[in-house]
């Protein structure tokens, strides 16, 4: 008899009555002891008492990312690398009204799942049967399994239909590294697959991780790079090729879909350092690493606080979701002993710290202060560089657009 494969186990926790049985079982003990593993065992065969433990874990820590998280076909790998369910719907709405697209890479099928709802027909291909199987059950729960068609096959040998669009999420993952690679060198397919793939395609997009070396393969009026952030966290660089190029760089934060392009502003803007003001901002990930953060400060009256920092200041309140803003309370000198005191005398006992340009662990400054009291402040530790000394400025933080 065969050896029973991880997905072949869970895929019979969910087709069969005694597997959906355990799974649900399993699912209702979140830290299951060793009595509880051991008569689950005694039930079952280990390999399915364990692929239940681990597709329970792994929905939990799904729905972070996936509202029917609950009923999915998930694995910590696939989840690892899958795209927020608030990404991959804001992603697939510039592919509207296509007839074909070709989802490369699939892995779990989140994109493939959004791209379906706004497509005709998705062709969702992964050479890993285990992950191919995955996407076709989780169409399935998100109703659009009629509309994804799964394909186990190596993307880079894939033969992509006449006048289909595409949509590719290389692997990330460097064996034996700890975290996502960042050089587009070590993603499986590279970069000179992914180019040749902006060539042959008549339009497309390329998930890319937000920290990556896009700058180095992609620029340019050919392509069209668009950071995201969801709730404040960047999420991923796409690079947008062909018919479905709108600009050259675009900064998206959702979930309020706030968007802002390099045409927005004034071109070669620079957003030189100027002196503190009432207010203080912290620009979104988005913003920064789109490196559009010069031309929305110039375009809304903005500086920076210090060159070597993208803290930046002004006069008044701007209303953007893209910057989380502060009211400057005073400007203090980045000394333990002077903060403290500062701190004390206002009765401050928490106080969100954020860091710029400095090498200063928030987490042991906090220690150090020793905060006592009721009150709440911000810190912001500016870094200055070689333009002068660093700044703190302590302040208090405004509830954000709508909030």
């Amino acid at each position: 008899m065969p050896l029973m494969t991880p997905a072949d186990a869970e895929f019979s926790l969910l087709s069969t009555e005694d597997g959906r049985a355990l799974l649900a079982e399993v699912e209702a003990a979140p830290r299951p002891g060793p009595a509880e593993l051991a008569r689950w065992r005694n039930g079952a065969p280990a390999e399915v008492v364990s692929a239940a433990v681990h597709l329970a874990e792994a929905r939990r820590r799904g729905r972070a990312k996936f509202e029917r998280a609950d009923r999915m076909w998930l694995d910590p790998t696939g989840l690892e690398q899958a795209t927020a369910e608030a990404v991959s719907r804001h992603k697939a709405t510039r592919f509207r009204g296509s007839s074909t697209v070709v989802d490369l890479c699939c892995g779990i099928g989140g994109d493939a799942i959004a791209l379906a709802r706004e497509a005709g027909r998705v062709i969702a291909v992964d050479r890993d049967e285990g992950m191919a199987r995955r996407t076709r059950w989780n169409a399935g729960v998100y109703e659009v399994g009629d509309r994804v068609s799964v394909v186990v096959a190596d993307a880079e040998r894939f033969e992509l239909p006449e006048g289909a669009l595409v949509h590719v999420d290389p692997d990330r993952r460097v064996e034996g590294a700890r975290r996502a690679a960042q050089r587009l060198a070590d993603y499986h397919p590279g970069p000179e697959f992914l180019l040749g793939l902006a060539h042959r395609s008549p339009g497309g997009a390329i998930k890319l991780g937000p920290a990556s070396d896009f700058d180095a393969h992609f620029s340019g009026d050919r392509f069209e790079v668009e950071l995201v952030s969801l709730g404040g966290e960047a999420k991923e660089a796409t690079v947008w090729f062909g018919g479905l190029v709108s600009c050259r760089r675009r900064a998206t934060r959702l979930p309020e879909e706030a968007t802002w392009t390099d045409r927005d502003g004034p071109p070669g803007a620079y957003a030189s350092s100027r002196p503190l003001d009432r207010w203080a901002f912290d620009p979104d990930p988005a913003l920064l690493r789109s490196g559009l953060v010069d031309s929305f400060a110039e375009a809304h009256g903005l500086g920076r606080i210090t060159e070597a920092a993208d803290f930046l200041t002004g006069p008044s309140r701007v209303d953007s979701p893209f910057l989380a803003a502060f009211e400057v309370i005073e400007e203090l000198p980045v000394d333990v002993k002077a903060l403290r005191r500062a701190a004390l005398d206002r009765g401050i006992g928490t106080m969100e710290i954020k860091v710029r340009g400095m090498e200063i662990r928030p987490e042991t400054l906090r220690t150090q202060l020793r905060l006592k009291g009721r009150g709440a402040a911000s810190l912001l530790l500016v870094g200055g560089g070689r333009s002068g000394p660093a700044r703190a400025v302590l302040a208090r933080r405004a509830s954000r657009v709508g909030a």
